[in-house]
Parts: C-alpha cells; structure tokens; sequence
C-alpha cells in the first residue's frame, strides 16, 4: 500500500469520524430542544421561535451530515454549505447562550438541561467550523485538478491524447 494510498484512508477515516459527530450531536440537540417543543405542543402553546430554530438547525446538519457520509457524494463545492451550518450554530448558540449562559440553575433541572444544550451547540458550531475550513482548504488544493466532474478530464490519457 502505497503512502498516497494510508493519508488518503487516514483522510477518509477521520473525516468519517467528524460526520459521525456531527450527525450524533445534531440528534442530541434535536431531543434537548424537541423535548420542550413536545411540551408547548402537549401545553397548546405555541412553541417558542427560538426552539423551533435550533431543531432546524440540527435537522439540517444531520441530514448534511448523512449525505456528506454517502461515498458517491461529490464534495468538491459544498464546503460553502458548511460555512452555511457553522453560521446557523453560532446563532444557535449565541442565542441560548444569552438566555442560559449566566443563569443560575439552583436545582431546576429543565435550566441544567438548556446550558447542556447550550454547550452542544458550541461543540457543534466548532465541528461545523472544522468541516468547512478542511472543505476550503480541499477545495482550494484541487481547484485545479482535471476531473471528470468538471468536464476537464482528458478522454484517453494512456496514449496520450
């Protein structure tokens, strides 16, 4: 096995790990925030923007997150999508952030829970940030590169033509 060939299956094996944490924390959150969605809905309250934000949010980097896992995906341009996610995170967080991040909890379990959520949604953000500046960097490597996918490749590179 040549060296191109370990740091391409290294490459492959720690990007899938990335997308399992992705998707594993994604689902996390939408239970934290879907709990309190089912709540207002069982309540016959309308349920607050904010939730109904977050659960989106997760739901939309789930399903990236599956995607992205599909070996057929063609990832060349999509890192633009995940810069889309890391912004939708950070307003996740930055807005949970200002409700939970300086209360107190004094033994309400429903406030422990929202900070815990709160944190999820700062290491989803980071996540979300990793995956869209090695889909930059990937990109900007092999922008270049003839591939059939951009219509460049040659027909018959093994005569020559």
């Amino acid at each position: 096995m040549s060296l191109k060939a370990v740091q391409t299956l290294t490459g492959r094996i720690i990007l899938g790990i990335l997308r399992l944490l992705q998707l594993v924390l994604a689902c996390a959150v939408i239970g934290l925030y879907g709990k309190y969605l089912a709540r207002a809905s069982d309540a016959d309250e309308h349920a607050d923007a904010r939730w109904i934000w977050a659960v989106v949010v997760g739901g939309l980097s789930a399903l990236t997150a599956i995607l992205y896992s599909l070996p057929f995906w063609p990832l060349r341009f999509f890192f633009i999508w995940d810069i889309v996610l890391f912004i939708c995170w950070l307003t996740v967080f930055a807005i949970f952030a200002s409700l939970y991040l300086h209360e107190d909890p004094e033994g309400n379990h429903d406030i422990e829970q929202m900070r815990d959520a709160m944190w999820l949604d700062l290491v989803n953000w980071l996540l979300w940030v990793v995956s869209s500046v090695v889909g930059g960097w990937y990109f900007w490597k092999y922008r270049n590169e003839r591939t059939t996918l951009s219509g460049r490749a040659r027909e018959n590179t093994k005569f020559g033509v």
